[in-house]
């Protein structure tokens, strides 16, 4: 997943000790990098990618879930979120061995022409299998696959008998019981500023209670073109870098499958549109931070996110 993983839980009697622990979650991640990621190229995504039919072709039970709620976010998105868009990844150079950045705009017509081959609704799934309606689609799950991974250790994990635990994957949390010292675990959201580098500063803490978090943001995901910053977040309906002005969008949700699929969303919708749906939806919530013309940030959070502040905030 190019990322890195962490694993905290109370110590119980009834588990197995930590390194056998270790070798089933590894054991894990090793699966569904090998049907999800598109960096491998024998994996079952890849796979799925080169193929030019237009019938059902079969894919591991994991994956066509994956690929099911994508699906179900993308129509409740209304297109906002859509992993069919990886041909306009390679075109912006975000794809895999892409350069990370355009030297350039890409052209009006090859966005255009790309897009012809963008949408949910080019997507089939059942009985597993992963039906391509227009034969030329390929996927990118990267925007939902990682959360997956943090549903599929935690639950690993639960049937081991341990209750008490946190499970985080570049970022992706889910949690369940308490944290070693009897608390609900409490997980930082950082504070975007434009950087490669991973800070250290938060200013917001989130007290999670049997429930999962996800964070996308491109205040570390960037590219600089005439002076200009762009977000890497692609918007799948117009073609061309987000423009919202979302710096960060934090959910909250049940599961970290669908808190990562929407948080992805979310960089991509309006931000009214977006707080709209997030309040449609039980058990999910949100906070999103926003640029201002001032160069300076607004936050907007849903009316159940419980929100920490850890020391002075730069928000209002």
């Amino acid at each position: 997943m190019g990322t890195n993983y962490q694993i905290k839980y109370t110590p119980d009697a009834k588990v197995t000790t930590p390194a056998l622990v270790k070798i089933g979650i590894d054991s894990i991640l090793t699966e569904i990098n090998r049907q999800m990621s598109t960096y491998l190229p024998d994996s079952e995504i890849s796979r799925f990618n080169l193929s030019e039919s237009s019938k059902p072709i079969e894919v591991p039970l994991e994956f066509e879930y994956v690929v099911s709620r994508a699906l179900y976010w993308g129509e409740k998105t209304y297109g906002a979120f859509d992993i069919t868009i990886l041909p306009l990844l390679y075109l912006w150079g975000f794809g895999p061995g892409g350069a990370r950045a355009p030297a350039a705009f890409p052209d009006t017509s090859d966005v255009e022409k790309r897009l012809t081959h963008i949408g949910n609704h080019k997507l089939v799934t059942g009985s597993g299998a992963v039906r391509k309606v227009d034969p030329f689609v390929n996927i990118d799950l990267n925007s939902i696959a990682k959360g997956f991974g943090v549903d599929a250790i935690f639950n690993y994990l639960l049937s081991n008998e341990i209750t008490n635990v946190m499970v985080e994957i570049g970022g992706e949390v889910r949690v369940r019981g308490l944290n070693p010292y009897s608390k609900l675990w409490a997980i930082a959201i950082e504070k975007p500023e434009l950087s490669l580098e991973i800070g250290e500063e938060f200013d917001w803490i989130v007290d999670l209670d049997n429930e999962a978090m996800a964070t996308s943001g491109d205040y570390r995901n960037f590219f600089e073109l005439d002076n200009e910053i762009y977000s890497h977040v692609i918007d799948p309906r117009t073609g061309y870098p987000s423009q919202t002005g979302v710096a960060s969008a934090t959910v909250t949700a049940p599961n970290c499958t669908d808190a990562d699929a929407l948080a992805t969303a979310l960089m991509v919708m309006d931000v009214s549109e977006g707080m709209k749906l997030v309040e449609s939806l039980p058990e999910v919530e949100a906070f999103l931070i926003v640029r201002d013309s001032a160069n300076g940030f607004v936050s907007h959070q849903s009316s159940g996110m419980a929100l920490k502040a850890a020391g002075d905030a730069n928000y209002r």
